[in-house]
Protein backbone atom coordinates (compact mmCIF):
# COMPACT_ATOMS: atom_id res chain seq x y z
CA UNK A 1 0.00 0.00 0.00
CA UNK A 2 2.94 2.29 0.76
CA UNK A 3 4.51 1.58 -2.06
CA UNK A 4 1.82 2.32 -4.78
CA UNK A 5 1.19 5.91 -2.42
CA UNK A 6 4.54 6.89 -2.79
CA UNK A 7 4.82 5.76 -6.35
CA UNK A 8 1.53 7.53 -7.42
CA UNK A 9 2.69 10.99 -5.45
CA UNK A 10 5.83 10.97 -7.47
CA UNK A 11 3.54 10.67 -10.22
CA UNK A 12 1.59 13.20 -10.06
CA UNK A 13 4.28 15.53 -8.87
CA UNK A 14 6.05 14.43 -12.09
CA UNK A 15 3.27 15.54 -14.26
CA UNK A 16 2.96 18.95 -12.32
CA UNK A 17 6.41 20.09 -12.78
CA UNK A 18 7.37 18.48 -16.09
CA UNK A 19 6.36 20.91 -18.27
CA UNK A 20 8.54 23.78 -15.89
CA UNK A 21 11.75 22.33 -17.09
CA UNK A 22 12.53 24.54 -19.67
CA UNK A 23 15.95 25.75 -20.18
CA UNK A 24 15.44 29.41 -18.34
CA UNK A 25 13.57 27.07 -15.48
CA UNK A 26 15.09 26.56 -12.24
CA UNK A 27 13.17 23.40 -10.33
CA UNK A 28 14.58 22.47 -6.94
CA UNK A 29 13.08 19.28 -5.80
CA UNK A 30 12.94 18.96 -2.13
CA UNK A 31 13.55 15.08 -0.57
CA UNK A 32 10.49 12.38 0.02
CA UNK A 33 9.39 13.32 3.33
CA UNK A 34 8.41 10.42 5.38
CA UNK A 35 6.30 10.40 8.39
CA UNK A 36 4.51 8.14 10.81
CA UNK A 37 3.05 8.11 14.43
CA UNK A 38 1.87 6.03 16.98
CA UNK A 39 0.03 7.14 19.87
CA UNK A 40 -2.06 4.72 22.71
CA UNK A 41 -3.96 5.91 25.61
CA UNK A 42 -7.30 5.68 27.46
CA UNK A 43 -10.16 8.02 28.15
CA UNK A 44 -11.99 7.60 31.50
CA UNK A 45 -16.07 8.39 32.64
CA UNK A 46 -15.85 9.30 28.98
CA UNK A 47 -19.45 10.20 27.40
CA UNK A 48 -20.42 8.14 23.99
CA UNK A 49 -23.47 8.56 22.07
CA UNK A 50 -25.73 11.38 23.04
CA UNK A 51 -28.01 12.30 19.81
CA UNK A 52 -30.97 10.84 19.48
CA UNK A 53 -30.18 7.97 22.27
CA UNK A 54 -29.39 8.80 25.72
CA UNK A 55 -25.79 9.48 26.66
CA UNK A 56 -23.71 6.72 28.17
CA UNK A 57 -20.25 6.97 30.47
CA UNK A 58 -17.65 4.24 29.95
CA UNK A 59 -15.33 4.04 32.80
CA UNK A 60 -12.17 3.39 30.36
CA UNK A 61 -12.04 3.13 26.64
CA UNK A 62 -8.24 2.83 25.33
CA UNK A 63 -7.10 4.78 22.29
CA UNK A 64 -4.84 3.24 19.85
CA UNK A 65 -4.16 5.41 16.86
CA UNK A 66 -1.74 4.16 14.06
CA UNK A 67 -0.34 7.24 10.87
CA UNK A 68 2.11 7.96 8.43
CA UNK A 69 2.31 10.68 5.25
CA UNK A 70 4.59 11.32 2.40
CA UNK A 71 4.61 14.87 1.40
CA UNK A 72 7.19 16.40 -1.70
CA UNK A 73 8.18 19.66 -2.49
CA UNK A 74 9.41 21.59 -5.32
CA UNK A 75 10.31 25.38 -5.91
CA UNK A 76 10.22 26.41 -9.08
CA UNK A 77 12.36 29.82 -9.52
CA UNK A 78 13.25 30.49 -6.11
CA UNK A 79 9.42 31.81 -5.97
CA UNK A 80 6.91 29.03 -6.34
CA UNK A 81 6.38 26.40 -3.99
CA UNK A 82 4.79 23.34 -5.12
CA UNK A 83 3.69 20.60 -2.22
CA UNK A 84 1.67 17.24 -2.31
CA UNK A 85 0.99 14.69 -0.09
CA UNK A 86 -1.11 12.19 1.26
CA UNK A 87 -1.52 10.34 4.60
CA UNK A 88 -3.79 7.99 6.78
CA UNK A 89 -4.69 7.33 10.47
CA UNK A 90 -5.80 3.64 11.51
CA UNK A 91 -8.10 3.12 14.87
CA UNK A 92 -10.78 1.71 16.18
CA UNK A 93 -14.45 3.46 16.48
CA UNK A 94 -15.64 4.23 19.89
CA UNK A 95 -16.98 3.04 22.12
CA UNK A 96 -15.97 -0.64 21.02
CA UNK A 97 -18.72 -3.09 22.07
CA UNK A 98 -18.17 -6.58 21.10
CA UNK A 99 -20.64 -9.23 18.84
CA UNK A 100 -21.32 -9.63 15.30
CA UNK A 101 -23.27 -7.98 12.84
CA UNK A 102 -23.48 -3.95 12.68
CA UNK A 103 -25.40 -3.48 15.71
CA UNK A 104 -20.87 -3.80 17.72
CA UNK A 105 -18.13 -2.30 16.79
CA UNK A 106 -15.30 -3.89 16.78
CA UNK A 107 -13.89 -2.44 13.03
CA UNK A 108 -10.61 -0.54 12.28
CA UNK A 109 -11.24 2.95 10.70
CA UNK A 110 -9.10 4.13 8.01
CA UNK A 111 -9.07 8.07 7.72
CA UNK A 112 -7.08 8.99 4.54
CA UNK A 113 -6.67 12.01 2.76
CA UNK A 114 -4.23 15.02 1.27
CA UNK A 115 -2.05 16.39 3.52
CA UNK A 116 -0.32 19.95 2.76
CA UNK A 117 -1.34 19.90 -1.07
CA UNK A 118 -1.32 24.08 -2.31
CA UNK A 119 0.96 26.63 -4.50
CA UNK A 120 2.83 29.29 -3.15
CA UNK A 121 3.94 32.18 -4.71
CA UNK A 122 6.30 34.34 -3.01
CA UNK A 123 6.83 38.45 -4.47
CA UNK A 124 9.65 40.61 -3.32
CA UNK A 125 12.67 38.95 -1.72
CA UNK A 126 12.46 35.17 -1.99
CA UNK A 127 14.17 34.84 1.50
CA UNK A 128 11.94 37.03 3.28
CA UNK A 129 8.89 37.86 0.36
CA UNK A 130 6.35 40.84 1.76
CA UNK A 131 3.67 38.71 0.47
CA UNK A 132 2.94 35.28 -0.22
CA UNK A 133 0.04 33.95 -2.22
CA UNK A 134 -1.40 30.50 -2.07
CA UNK A 135 -4.60 28.13 -2.73
CA UNK A 136 -4.55 24.59 -1.62
CA UNK A 137 -5.00 22.24 1.49
CA UNK A 138 -2.87 23.74 3.90
CA UNK A 139 -2.71 23.72 8.11
CA UNK A 140 -3.31 26.93 9.37
CA UNK A 141 -2.48 28.02 13.45
CA UNK A 142 -2.45 31.12 14.49
CA UNK A 143 -1.71 30.95 18.00
CA UNK A 144 1.98 29.44 18.11
CA UNK A 145 1.62 29.00 22.27
CA UNK A 146 -2.04 26.83 21.68
CA UNK A 147 -0.83 23.73 22.53
CA UNK A 148 -4.19 22.17 22.95
CA UNK A 149 -7.09 24.66 23.83
CA UNK A 150 -7.88 27.94 22.06
CA UNK A 151 -7.62 28.23 17.58
CA UNK A 152 -10.94 28.31 17.97
CA UNK A 153 -11.49 31.05 15.25
CA UNK A 154 -11.68 27.97 12.56
CA UNK A 155 -12.12 25.23 15.70
CA UNK A 156 -15.54 26.32 16.49
CA UNK A 157 -19.06 27.13 15.45
CA UNK A 158 -21.45 29.70 16.87
CA UNK A 159 -25.04 28.44 16.24
CA UNK A 160 -25.12 25.92 17.69
CA UNK A 161 -22.16 26.97 19.95
CA UNK A 162 -19.67 24.08 19.72
CA UNK A 163 -16.01 23.85 19.77
CA UNK A 164 -13.15 21.03 18.36
CA UNK A 165 -10.64 20.29 19.92
CA UNK A 166 -7.82 17.20 18.53
CA UNK A 167 -8.96 15.23 15.79
CA UNK A 168 -8.16 12.14 14.29
CA UNK A 169 -4.78 12.70 16.51
CA UNK A 170 -4.85 13.69 19.87
CA UNK A 171 -1.44 15.36 20.40
CA UNK A 172 0.48 18.41 19.18
CA UNK A 173 -2.88 19.01 16.95
CA UNK A 174 -3.97 21.93 17.81
CA UNK A 175 -4.38 23.71 14.77
CA UNK A 176 -7.13 23.60 11.26
CA UNK A 177 -6.61 22.22 8.13
CA UNK A 178 -8.30 24.65 5.79
CA UNK A 179 -9.19 24.45 2.24
CA UNK A 180 -9.06 27.87 -0.08
CA UNK A 181 -6.92 30.43 -0.97
CA UNK A 182 -5.08 32.69 0.60
CA UNK A 183 -2.82 35.64 1.62
CA UNK A 184 0.50 36.52 4.03
CA UNK A 185 1.16 40.13 4.08
CA UNK A 186 4.67 40.41 6.29
CA UNK A 187 5.87 43.94 7.37
CA UNK A 188 8.65 43.84 9.73
CA UNK A 189 6.82 42.84 13.23
CA UNK A 190 3.71 42.95 11.37
CA UNK A 191 1.61 39.81 10.07
CA UNK A 192 -1.52 40.00 8.47
CA UNK A 193 -3.31 36.83 6.78
CA UNK A 194 -6.42 36.89 4.26
CA UNK A 195 -8.14 33.41 3.93
CA UNK A 196 -11.11 32.64 1.20
CA UNK A 197 -11.68 29.13 2.51
CA UNK A 198 -14.41 26.70 1.64
CA UNK A 199 -16.50 24.49 4.28
CA UNK A 200 -15.15 20.56 4.34
CA UNK A 201 -16.01 19.65 7.91
CA UNK A 202 -19.54 20.40 8.94
CA UNK A 203 -22.61 20.92 7.18
CA UNK A 204 -23.38 22.85 5.41
CA UNK A 205 -20.75 22.34 2.84
CA UNK A 206 -19.08 24.08 0.46
CA UNK A 207 -19.92 27.53 2.11
CA UNK A 208 -17.19 30.52 1.72
CA UNK A 209 -15.85 32.06 5.02
CA UNK A 210 -13.81 35.32 4.53
CA UNK A 211 -11.00 35.32 7.71
CA UNK A 212 -8.45 38.46 8.31
CA UNK A 213 -5.96 37.41 11.05
CA UNK A 214 -3.45 39.53 12.12
CA UNK A 215 -0.42 39.92 14.47
CA UNK A 216 2.55 42.40 15.99
CA UNK A 217 5.44 41.57 17.97
CA UNK A 218 6.72 43.82 20.31
CA UNK A 219 10.46 44.81 21.31
CA UNK A 220 11.86 41.68 19.66
CA UNK A 221 8.92 39.20 20.44
CA UNK A 222 9.22 40.38 24.23
CA UNK A 223 5.32 41.04 23.73
CA UNK A 224 3.15 39.34 20.44
CA UNK A 225 -0.28 40.80 20.32
CA UNK A 226 -3.20 38.87 17.58
CA UNK A 227 -6.22 39.22 16.85
CA UNK A 228 -8.40 37.87 14.04
CA UNK A 229 -12.57 37.76 12.38
CA UNK A 230 -13.50 34.99 10.45
CA UNK A 231 -17.23 35.98 8.74
CA UNK A 232 -18.18 32.19 8.98
CA UNK A 233 -19.88 31.03 5.72
CA UNK A 234 -20.48 34.28 4.61
CA UNK A 235 -21.08 33.42 0.97
CA UNK A 236 -23.56 30.68 0.74
CA UNK A 237 -23.31 28.04 -1.97
CA UNK A 238 -26.94 27.02 -1.04
CA UNK A 239 -28.76 29.22 1.13
CA UNK A 240 -31.57 26.76 2.28
CA UNK A 241 -28.69 24.63 3.99
CA UNK A 242 -27.26 27.91 5.38
CA UNK A 243 -30.13 29.02 6.70
CA UNK A 244 -33.09 26.36 7.13
CA UNK A 245 -36.51 27.83 6.62
CA UNK A 246 -38.34 25.28 8.40
CA UNK A 247 -40.04 25.35 11.63
CA UNK A 248 -37.66 23.64 13.85
CA UNK A 249 -34.98 25.75 12.75
CA UNK A 250 -36.91 29.17 13.55
CA UNK A 251 -38.55 31.60 16.57
CA UNK A 252 -41.36 33.80 16.60
CA UNK A 253 -42.97 36.81 18.42
CA UNK A 254 -45.95 36.47 20.31
CA UNK A 255 -47.50 40.09 19.68
CA UNK A 256 -49.68 40.01 22.36
CA UNK A 257 -46.96 39.57 25.26
CA UNK A 258 -43.43 40.34 23.12
CA UNK A 259 -42.39 37.07 24.55
CA UNK A 260 -39.99 34.93 21.53
CA UNK A 261 -41.01 31.05 21.14
CA UNK A 262 -38.84 28.79 18.99
CA UNK A 263 -40.30 26.23 16.79
CA UNK A 264 -38.37 23.44 17.74
CA UNK A 265 -40.47 21.61 20.08
CA UNK A 266 -38.63 18.89 21.19
CA UNK A 267 -37.34 22.29 23.42
CA UNK A 268 -40.47 22.50 25.19
CA UNK A 269 -41.80 18.80 25.25
CA UNK A 270 -38.00 17.15 26.37
CA UNK A 271 -38.09 18.62 29.20
CA UNK A 272 -41.64 18.54 29.71
CA UNK A 273 -41.06 14.89 29.78
CA UNK A 274 -38.38 15.02 32.33
CA UNK A 275 -39.73 16.36 34.95
CA UNK A 276 -43.39 14.32 34.55
CA UNK A 277 -41.16 11.48 35.22
CA UNK A 278 -40.12 12.96 38.27
CA UNK A 279 -43.32 13.03 39.58
CA UNK A 280 -42.90 15.74 42.41
CA UNK A 281 -45.17 18.75 42.55
CA UNK A 282 -42.99 21.40 41.80
CA UNK A 283 -41.51 19.07 38.85
CA UNK A 284 -45.08 18.58 37.64
CA UNK A 285 -45.32 22.32 38.12
CA UNK A 286 -42.36 22.84 36.04
CA UNK A 287 -43.64 20.40 33.28
CA UNK A 288 -46.79 22.40 33.23
CA UNK A 289 -45.32 25.09 31.94
CA UNK A 290 -43.01 23.96 29.47
CA UNK A 291 -46.31 22.35 27.97
CA UNK A 292 -48.15 25.78 28.42
CA UNK A 293 -45.27 26.99 25.73
CA UNK A 294 -45.59 24.76 23.44
CA UNK A 295 -48.84 25.04 22.82
CA UNK A 296 -48.84 28.70 22.78
CA UNK A 297 -46.12 28.14 20.61
CA UNK A 298 -48.13 26.39 18.14
CA UNK A 299 -50.82 28.08 18.47
CA UNK A 300 -48.63 31.27 16.62
CA UNK A 301 -47.25 28.90 14.34
CA UNK A 302 -50.62 27.27 13.13
CA UNK A 303 -52.30 30.98 12.51
CA UNK A 304 -53.44 31.22 9.37
CA UNK A 305 -50.66 33.41 6.66
CA UNK A 306 -52.40 36.67 7.37
CA UNK A 307 -52.67 36.30 10.98
CA UNK A 308 -49.31 34.92 11.79
CA UNK A 309 -46.53 37.25 13.11
CA UNK A 310 -43.30 36.86 10.71
CA UNK A 311 -40.76 33.86 11.36
CA UNK A 312 -37.24 34.33 11.92
CA UNK A 313 -34.36 31.74 11.02
CA UNK A 314 -31.26 30.61 13.09
CA UNK A 315 -28.12 30.31 10.58
CA UNK A 316 -25.12 29.33 10.39
CA UNK A 317 -23.77 32.43 8.86
CA UNK A 318 -21.56 34.10 11.90
CA UNK A 319 -18.79 36.58 13.14
CA UNK A 320 -16.32 34.90 14.81
CA UNK A 321 -13.53 36.94 16.62
CA UNK A 322 -10.50 36.18 18.31
CA UNK A 323 -8.41 38.31 20.68
CA UNK A 324 -4.93 36.85 21.86
CA UNK A 325 -0.91 37.80 23.42
CA UNK A 326 2.12 36.29 24.78
CA UNK A 327 4.58 37.64 26.97
CA UNK A 328 7.96 36.23 26.78
CA UNK A 329 10.01 37.44 29.69
CA UNK A 330 13.36 35.83 28.26
CA UNK A 331 13.73 38.77 26.67
CA UNK A 332 14.32 40.36 29.26
CA UNK A 333 16.72 37.86 31.17
CA UNK A 334 20.19 36.63 30.40
CA UNK A 335 19.44 33.42 31.63
CA UNK A 336 20.75 30.85 28.69
CA UNK A 337 19.67 27.63 30.91
CA UNK A 338 16.43 28.77 29.82
CA UNK A 339 14.75 26.79 26.96
CA UNK A 340 13.26 28.62 23.79
CA UNK A 341 9.50 27.94 25.14
CA UNK A 342 10.36 28.37 28.72
CA UNK A 343 8.38 30.66 30.67
CA UNK A 344 6.00 32.51 28.02
CA UNK A 345 2.49 33.10 29.11
CA UNK A 346 -0.47 33.59 27.29
CA UNK A 347 -3.54 33.95 26.49
CA UNK A 348 -6.76 33.99 23.60
CA UNK A 349 -10.39 35.26 24.20
CA UNK A 350 -12.86 34.18 20.89
CA UNK A 351 -16.42 35.33 20.71
CA UNK A 352 -18.33 32.82 18.70
CA UNK A 353 -20.94 34.12 16.88
CA UNK A 354 -21.07 38.19 17.41
CA UNK A 355 -25.03 38.40 17.23
CA UNK A 356 -27.03 37.89 19.78
CA UNK A 357 -30.87 35.42 18.65
CA UNK A 358 -33.37 35.16 21.12
CA UNK A 359 -33.97 31.68 23.53
CA UNK A 360 -31.24 30.07 22.57
CA UNK A 361 -28.50 32.49 22.16
CA UNK A 362 -29.13 35.89 23.98
CA UNK A 363 -25.84 36.53 26.01
CA UNK A 364 -23.00 37.35 24.29
CA UNK A 365 -20.66 36.63 27.62
CA UNK A 366 -22.08 32.50 27.30
CA UNK A 367 -20.23 32.39 23.72
CA UNK A 368 -16.60 33.27 24.78
CA UNK A 369 -14.26 31.03 25.70
CA UNK A 370 -11.25 32.07 27.79
CA UNK A 371 -8.12 30.49 27.34
CA UNK A 372 -5.22 31.03 29.66
CA UNK A 373 -1.69 29.44 29.81
CA UNK A 374 2.21 29.11 31.07
CA UNK A 375 4.74 26.91 29.78
CA UNK A 376 6.74 25.78 32.64
CA UNK A 377 10.43 26.02 32.42
CA UNK A 378 12.06 23.04 31.29
CA UNK A 379 15.77 24.05 31.55
CA UNK A 380 16.25 21.51 28.22
CA UNK A 381 15.42 18.48 29.81
CA UNK A 382 11.97 19.18 28.08
CA UNK A 383 11.28 21.25 24.38
CA UNK A 384 7.88 22.37 26.22
CA UNK A 385 5.95 21.64 29.46
CA UNK A 386 2.57 23.49 28.49
CA UNK A 387 -0.28 23.96 30.72
CA UNK A 388 -3.47 25.38 29.50
CA UNK A 389 -6.85 26.38 31.50
CA UNK A 390 -10.32 27.32 29.84
CA UNK A 391 -13.25 28.65 31.04
CA UNK A 392 -15.99 28.60 28.71
CA UNK A 393 -19.55 29.55 30.12
CA UNK A 394 -22.10 27.86 27.67
CA UNK A 395 -25.51 27.25 29.11
CA UNK A 396 -25.52 24.17 26.23
CA UNK A 397 -23.93 21.23 25.61
CA UNK A 398 -20.85 21.26 23.46
CA UNK A 399 -22.77 18.78 21.00
CA UNK A 400 -22.99 19.02 17.22
CA UNK A 401 -25.71 16.95 16.71
CA UNK A 402 -28.88 18.91 15.80
CA UNK A 403 -25.78 20.06 12.58
CA UNK A 404 -27.20 16.66 11.08
CA UNK A 405 -30.81 16.13 12.51
CA UNK A 406 -32.61 18.80 10.00
CA UNK A 407 -34.96 17.71 7.65
CA UNK A 408 -33.65 16.98 3.95
CA UNK A 409 -31.63 20.31 4.26
CA UNK A 410 -29.85 18.40 7.00
CA UNK A 411 -28.65 21.42 8.81
CA UNK A 412 -30.21 23.22 12.25
CA UNK A 413 -29.09 26.20 13.74
CA UNK A 414 -30.09 24.92 17.45
CA UNK A 415 -28.18 23.20 20.55
CA UNK A 416 -28.72 19.85 21.54
CA UNK A 417 -31.67 18.94 23.62
CA UNK A 418 -31.77 16.25 26.04
CA UNK A 419 -34.51 13.78 25.72
CA UNK A 420 -36.34 13.20 28.18
CA UNK A 421 -35.37 10.24 29.78
CA UNK A 422 -31.56 10.92 29.43
CA UNK A 423 -30.89 10.84 33.21
CA UNK A 424 -27.21 10.87 32.52
CA UNK A 425 -27.41 14.43 30.50
CA UNK A 426 -30.17 15.70 33.16
CA UNK A 427 -29.52 14.59 36.44
CA UNK A 428 -31.33 17.14 39.24
CA UNK A 429 -32.65 19.11 36.27
CA UNK A 430 -33.05 19.18 32.74
CA UNK A 431 -30.22 19.54 31.33
CA UNK A 432 -27.89 20.33 34.30
CA UNK A 433 -25.03 18.87 32.98
CA UNK A 434 -24.46 21.66 30.41
CA UNK A 435 -23.39 23.84 33.39
CA UNK A 436 -21.03 21.40 35.07
CA UNK A 437 -18.16 21.61 32.23
CA UNK A 438 -17.40 25.34 32.26
CA UNK A 439 -13.56 24.53 32.76
CA UNK A 440 -11.72 22.56 30.78
CA UNK A 441 -7.72 22.25 31.37
CA UNK A 442 -4.56 20.59 29.64
CA UNK A 443 -0.93 19.51 30.17
CA UNK A 444 1.67 18.71 27.29
CA UNK A 445 5.23 17.72 27.16
CA UNK A 446 7.24 17.45 24.26
CA UNK A 447 10.93 16.11 23.83
CA UNK A 448 12.23 15.98 20.42
CA UNK A 449 15.61 14.16 19.48
CA UNK A 450 18.13 14.09 16.68
CA UNK A 451 15.72 16.38 15.06
CA UNK A 452 13.79 13.24 13.88
CA UNK A 453 11.81 11.70 16.75
CA UNK A 454 9.23 13.25 19.17
CA UNK A 455 7.84 11.88 21.97
CA UNK A 456 4.64 13.61 23.52
CA UNK A 457 2.60 12.93 26.44
CA UNK A 458 -0.66 14.76 26.79
CA UNK A 459 -3.21 14.95 29.77
CA UNK A 460 -6.48 16.83 29.88
CA UNK A 461 -9.96 17.09 30.10
CA UNK A 462 -10.62 18.94 26.73
CA UNK A 463 -13.15 18.92 24.05
CA UNK A 464 -12.22 15.89 22.62
CA UNK A 465 -14.03 13.95 20.29
CA UNK A 466 -13.21 10.49 18.75
CA UNK A 467 -14.72 8.43 15.43
CA UNK A 468 -18.37 6.82 16.63
CA UNK A 469 -19.75 3.65 16.26
CA UNK A 470 -22.67 5.12 15.89
CA UNK A 471 -22.95 8.86 13.64
CA UNK A 472 -21.19 8.91 10.57
CA UNK A 473 -21.93 12.69 9.51
CA UNK A 474 -18.86 14.97 8.77
CA UNK A 475 -15.75 13.85 10.47
CA UNK A 476 -17.10 10.77 11.97
CA UNK A 477 -16.24 11.88 15.43
CA UNK A 478 -18.50 11.63 18.67
CA UNK A 479 -21.45 14.80 18.74
CA UNK A 480 -21.08 15.43 22.29
CA UNK A 481 -17.76 15.83 23.53
CA UNK A 482 -16.79 13.13 25.21
CA UNK A 483 -14.68 14.61 28.53
CA UNK A 484 -17.78 16.33 29.51
CA UNK A 485 -17.98 15.55 33.13
CA UNK A 486 -15.98 16.42 36.24
CA UNK A 487 -14.33 13.03 36.74
CA UNK A 488 -13.72 12.93 32.94
CA UNK A 489 -10.36 13.42 31.37
CA UNK A 490 -8.03 11.01 29.13
CA UNK A 491 -4.10 10.51 28.72
CA UNK A 492 -1.95 10.12 25.80
CA UNK A 493 1.38 9.18 24.28
CA UNK A 494 2.37 9.90 20.87
CA UNK A 495 5.68 8.86 19.56
CA UNK A 496 6.42 10.92 15.85
CA UNK A 497 9.25 10.67 13.63
CA UNK A 498 10.03 11.69 10.05
CA UNK A 499 12.83 11.53 7.50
Amino acid sequence: MRFFMKQGLLFLLGITTAGLHAEDTKVTEKPLNVGAFQEFGAVYDGLYSAGDVPGVIIGTEWVDHFGAFISKEAVINDRLHLSGGIGGVFQFRKPETVGAGFDFHQRKAFFIGPTRTEAVYYFGDPQKPWLKLGAGMFPYKYNPEASNLGEYLFRARAYPTTTTTGGYVLANSSGATLQGIKANFQNGPMKLDVLFTTETEQAPFYDFSLALVGSYSVANGLLDLGAGVNFSHLVPVKPSRTTNPVRENSYITDPATGKKYVGNSTYYTNAAEYYDAKGTAQDSAKAAQYNLEAATADGLYNLPDSLRPAVHYFTTSAALLMARATLDPKKLLAFPALGAEDLKVYFEVNVLGLKNYPVYYEKIMERMPFMMGVNIPCFHVLDLLAVQAEYFNSPWLNNTFSIASGNNERVNNTPYFPIGNDNVLSQKSYNDQAGKDNWKWSVLAKKTLQKRLTISAQVARDHLRLPSSKYYYGPQFEPNEVTAFKDSWYWVTQISWGI
